[in-house]
């Protein structure tokens, strides 16, 4: 694209002098030699066919003009932040020797859930003390002597919440008592790593999160870089917001929606990726395209409630 701006601008710079020098007769000699010259027509010639080309291929593919999102760089990301979330709400410490720079959504999506097996678990708990966070978890619980049956308990407990797919390993030594969980299924695709910032989107803006899952499936099928019909981008195909962004705003967007709207079907039509801003909602109804999107959406709102999303 830059390229093409250049080309452009240069384009525009010769049109400007042949107009200038055009107005005089020397000048205008100056165009006739300079325009009988083949090198002079062939790289004109070249720069237009450059141009026009450039303009139909960004015409009939303008998404090839964006950077490709990497989606799992994103999690890793969003992961990261909820790791340092925890330690400024004061649930753990994270050691100065751990790694946070690509830490496993998989693994660190879980991390809450350990930590309340353990706070249930133990009496008094000490604040935990996250020492590694990549292909596993380790996490320090001190100040205890022995944790006699508790660690047993802690274990079963992570066991018993996280599943068969996290193997989870626990040690003591004296005063330090130590929990390793490992993640040994596939990796989650997007849909499945949208679940958590869905959910916290949601009860920022007091939304079902089911529904506005089921508007990010039926727009975009959880792709970032989702491009719909008006050149709109993103999970839900906004004017604004890149990644994960899409989410809140959505939420936002769904609170404010519903807010408005008589129905949740009026409010749910206002995210149709094709959607014309200046129409009224109840309008989507006299459209059979809107309107089969709108069932699609809600009849799939049950599909993730029954999946923990409520």
């Amino acid at each position: 694209m830059v390229f093409a701006i250049l080309i452009i601008l240069w384009l525009a710079i010769f049109l400007f002098l042949a107009c200038y020098l055009g107005r005089t007769p020397k000048g205008r000699g100056w165009l006739k030699i300079i325009w009988h010259s083949r090198k002079v027509r062939k790289y004109a010639a070249i720069a237009t066919a450059t141009v026009i080309a450039i303009a139909a291929v960004y015409i009939t593919h303008p998404s090839a003009y964006y950077a490709k999102i990497d989606s799992r760089s994103i999690f890793e990301g969003y992961a990261q932040a909820l790791i340092l979330g925890l330690q400024e709400q004061g649930a753990l410490s994270i050691d100065t020797a751990c790694d946070l720079q690509s830490p496993q959504p998989e693994l660190a999506y879980m991390l809450p859930a350990i930590l309340s097996v353990y706070n249930e678990v133990v009496e008094k708990p000490t604040l935990p003390r996250l020492l590694q966070m990549n292909n596993r978890i380790v996490i320090s619980f001190d100040g205890y002597k022995q944790f006699k049956n508790r660690s047993i308990r802690i274990t079963k407990g992570v066991q018993k919440k996280l599943g068969p797919r996290y193997p989870v390993k626990m040690e003591s030594f004296g005063s330090n008592h130590t929990i390793t969980v490992f993640y040994t299924g596939n990796l989650w695709d997007n849909e499945q790593l949208c679940g958590l910032p869905t959910m916290e989107a949601s009860i920022r803006e007091n939304v079902e999160p089911a529904l506005l899952m089921s508007i990010i499936r039926h727009i975009s099928d959880f792709d970032f870089n989702y491009q719909s019909g008006r050149n709109a981008r993103g999970l839900l195909a906004l004017d604004s917001g890149i990644g994960l962004e899409q989410v809140f705003i959505g939420a936002h967007k769904l609170r404010r929606s519903l807010d408005s709207s008589q129905t949740t079907e009026d409010a749910t039509a206002t995210f149709y990726p094709l959607h014309d801003l200046k129409s009224m909602n109840s309008e989507w109804r006299k459209s059979p395209l809107k309107s089969s999107w709108v069932k699609e959406v809600l009849a799939d709102v049950q599909f993730y409630r029954n999946n923990g999303l409520k």
